[in-house]
């Protein structure tokens, strides 16, 4: 029998209600009644960006735009026009099939298991970053792989995620299948953004970037990938460069073919599948200095051999909300002094969403009803921006975690986003300058604790060893997460916002200190050296900032 699981219409598509529930729809049903969903909810972060990257990519290539902002507003108001819609699913709906014998949806269709006697079979975990296989490494037991050959196969919903997962997330390293070496995906090792909106339709609105359909085709649009081609661009390597935005968020990353099974009850799963290297790609950074990938913040080197910017990551021992200055534009002398995004390119989609809900505000005063009882309760757009930063973190083609981490940019932002960004920068800068004093009184504290101990010059060795017992570093900057999320969601009072942030890092600093000092003990020397060291940390509290000046960066 023919296997048939079309995205179109069999649910893959995990959506939350606003009742909390989740269920599964497909593809069709996830656009068309955007508005009933609270968002696209996938356990994986990566599985969840994925999925959003591809309902991005069907929206820009079946509306053929948005052409500018005022389009995305429009539709954000009245919804998706479905004429539209309906024509691509009927024009293109025979590419959307996993299983097709032609084209097979973002697979390689002549890939079978039976080629070259099989050397490009694979486990369908493969495509899992937290699962391992034979090849790879789970991602929550780096040091571990599963013991034998596993033999569970999963049903077709599932293999259509992780297939969407790892072409978008697939990290470089060997594979030896038609090249030695592979590229990691476009985006794998890239910090993700998304702006959210009150309901999965707004939320879609809110990141469709204006586009322009021409020369651009995603995956699905273009003729069946062959192993012939594929092998071809290896021999020598032969790198494509991005032809437009849906290109890039379809990109073939690796070869890959889905192979059915049909259980004795009927069902269809998967359990082997085709694996090889995918298209290698060309980045425009090193030619353009850009990014056609909207959600993407990037950073501009100060280092001078190094003219072209570079992409923001998800860093291992670091939240992102320390580098949450990427998000957002420039703000005057910020600059020059090093803390502004003068020295980034914030992801475009984050702007974009800002002047949509203008637009949305724009179009709504221009309608207004007018007379008795008229009203636009409902209409209005919202006022805050919650923002949505995906990634995982690696090392040398091993994933050691993945990320989903949320902000919300007030109604200061959408307000003016200038000023908003010098109170985010220096709220950033006083952290940091608390942060940098609690470094030196940590370090002069072990120091002092050394030189006790053995009355003579401290080793290097000896310092950095007992430094890295005393946590008061990391307690710091991961205890300063929520008042920051608070310090954010409270800037529309820039005032009030600023005096709780200053008692919130004073106060951190403090409880960081106090187990730095319980960690050496409480005998007379540990009392002694607390005692010098504490001072560093005192007198770098005392030449923060003394008072908002509603400023920002004064």
């Amino acid at each position: 029998m023919e296997s048939s699981f079309s995205l179109i219409h069999h649910r893959f598509i995990p959506v939350r209600h606003r009742d909390g529930s989740v269920q599964d729809v497909g593809l069709r049903e996830v656009l068309l009644r955007a508005g009933d969903y609270e968002r696209i909810d996938d356990p994986s972060p990566l599985v969840t960006v994925a999925l959003y990257r591809l309902c991005l990519a069907v929206l820009h290539r079946a509306l053929a735009g948005p052409a500018d902002v005022h389009e995305a507003a429009r539709w954000y108001r009245e919804g998706f026009p479905v004429t539209a819609l309906e024509r691509y699913f009927e024009r293109f709906g025979p590419r959307f099939e996993l299983f097709h014998p032609e084209w097979p949806f973002m697979q390689v269709a002549d890939l079978h298991l039976d080629l070259e006697g099989g050397r490009y079979v694979s486990h369908w975990t493969r495509l899992g970053t937290e699962l391992g296989s034979a090849n790879t490494t789970a991602l929550f037991n780096p040091a571990a792989r599963p013991n034998g050959e596993r033999r569970d196969a999963i049903p077709p919903a599932e293999a259509a995620r992780r297939l969407l997962e790892h072409q978008t997330f697939a990290l470089g390293g060997l594979i030896r299948r038609f090249t030695t070496s592979a590229r990691s995906a476009p985006v794998a090792t890239l910090a993700l953004t998304m702006a959210q909106g009150r309901s999965l339709h707004e939320t879609l609105c809110l990141n469709l970037v204006p586009y322009r359909p021409e020369g651009d085709r995603p995956a699905w649009e273009r003729p069946p990938l062959t192993v012939r081609e594929v092998r071809s661009l290896y021999e020598p390597v032969c790198a494509r460069p991005f032809d437009g935005l849906t290109d890039h968020y379809s990109w073939l990353s690796r070869s890959v073919r889905l192979e059915p099974e049909v259980a004795a009850d009927g069902r269809i799963g998967v359990r082997l599948i085709g694996f090889a290297a995918g298209v290698p790609y060309r980045s425009s950074l090193e030619e353009t200095g850009n990014t056609v990938d909207p959600m993407v913040a990037m950073s501009r080197s100060r280092d001078p051999r190094r003219p072209y910017p570079y992409p923001r990551r998800i860093r291992r021992h670091q939240l992102f909300w320390r580098d949450v200055l990427a998000l957002l534009p420039t703000a005057g002398s910020l600059e020059e002094e090093g803390w502004g995004s003068g020295q980034n390119q914030p992801p475009p989609v984050v702007g974009h969403a800002r002047a949509v809900l203008l637009a949305v505000k724009t179009q709504l005063a221009a309608s207004r009803p007018e007379g008795p009882g008229a009203s636009t309760v409902g209409l209005a757009p919202q006022r805050a921006i919650p923002v949505s930063v995906f990634g995982q973190v690696s090392d040398q083609g091993k994933a050691f975690a993945y990320r989903q981490e949320e902000y919300t940019l007030p109604e200061a932002y959408v307000t003016d986003d200038h000023a908003f960004t010098a109170h985010v920068a220096w709220a950033l800068r006083t952290a940091s300058a608390a942060g940098e004093g609690l470094c030196r009184a940590v370090h002069r504290l072990a120091a002092e604790i050394c030189s006790d101990r053995n009355q003579r010059e401290v080793h290097p060795a000896d310092l950095a060893r007992l430094v890295s017992q005393l946590p008061a570093e990391p307690t710091y900057w991961s205890q300063m997460e929520a008042p920051f999320q608070a310090y954010l969601a409270q800037l529309d009072d820039p005032e009030s916002a600023g005096a709780q942030w200053q008692r919130a890092v004073r106060q951190t600093a403090w409880m960081a200190w106090e187990l730095a000092c319980r960690g050496v003990g409480d005998g007379g020397p540990a009392l002694r050296a607390g005692s010098v060291a504490g001072r560093i940390l005192a007198t770098a509290l005392k030449a923060l900032q003394p008072e908002w000046t509603g400023e920002g960066c004064a």
